[in-house]
């Protein structure tokens, strides 16, 4: 069957489904065609094994309500939350971009590791961004947004240098409901110990250990375990912590920047930095 776009879309492209979200680029059809102006958006509706599912029902609901709370550059538009006979979707604007994963894959494709100063910027602009999206705050005080779920699939560098977050299934945020709180661990091997033995949900100081271990593996091209089936990797996490002999090495960071992000993958979470700011700061400290 091909992919139901929503009323008042036209079918572009079918991204692919995965265990929550099935997904699809649209374009909006009641609107005429213009070279100024992007009428694609992302739809996401449940995959089959979520839709009657609570957990799918969850997160759904939470990336609408995230990106409806925290608006912010680096993350899509909420355009429209609807319903239809094949069930709830999401119209979300197009993140332009590449994610981490592709950038390095398109470098490795060339026979050599991103250049030192790509590298740089992206650590940089990515714990800035982080940061910038846990200070949201509006006038009824700090949003506290949860990504929930960082990995290189859903870290985007922009065209333009920009870098931008997507896939907020996982998300928290201020005020959300007790009901829509679910066994959420995000993609191993990039979360916490903690998270990984389940003792903890998604939390900022989550979010910023997601992070440097996303960036350690983009600066460093190598695996952050030694394991590779998906639950020994999380026995491993939990045990051992993450492998950073690579990051030792890596040319393209400073001594003290290899330092900063090392510091917030301990596995103790109390010798962590714990928000995006200090790390940011701390990064910057040992150029």
């Amino acid at each position: 069957m091909p992919y139901p776009a929503p009323e008042g879309t036209e079918l572009i492209e079918h991204l692919g489904a995965g265990a929550t979200f099935d997904v699809a680029l649209v374009r909006r059809s009641d609107l005429p065609r213009s070279p100024t102006r992007d009428s694609t958006l992302v739809c996401k509706r449940l995959a089959p094994g979520a839709l009657h599912a609570h957990a799918g029902r969850a997160a759904m609901v939470r990336e609408a309500k995230a990106l409806a709370l925290a608006r912010h550059p680096a993350l899509p538009a909420l355009a429209r939350v609807g319903a239809d006979r094949h069930g709830p979707f999401l119209l979300e604007t197009r993140r332009e971009g590449a994610s981490l994963r592709d950038v390095l894959d398109g470098w490795r494709g060339r026979g050599r590791p991103p250049p030192a100063s790509l590298v740089v910027h992206v650590v940089r602009t990515a714990i800035e961004t982080l940061a910038e999206l846990q200070e949201l705050a509006d006038t009824e005080g700090p949003i506290r947004f949860v990504h929930g779920d960082i990995g290189p699939d859903h870290v985007l560098l922009g065209p333009l240098g920009d870098v931008g977050l997507v896939d907020l299934g996982a998300a928290r945020f201020r005020g959300m409901e007790p009901e829509l709180e679910t066994a959420d661990r995000g993609t191993a091997p990039f979360v916490t110990p903690e998270i990984a033995r389940g003792e903890s949900p998604p939390t900022p100081a989550g979010d910023v250990y997601a992070m440097a271990a996303t960036l350690v593996a983009f600066a460093t091209g190598a695996p952050l375990t030694r394991a590779r089936d998906q639950a020994a990797v999380l026995v491993e996490i939990s045990e051992s912590g993450l492998c950073l002999d690579a990051l030792a090495v890596a040319d393209a960071l400073s001594p003290g920047q290899r330092r900063a992000l090392a510091r917030e993958l301990d596995r103790d979470p109390a010798r962590r930095a714990g928000s995006a700011r200090a790390l940011l700061d701390a990064f910057d400290a040992g150029r």
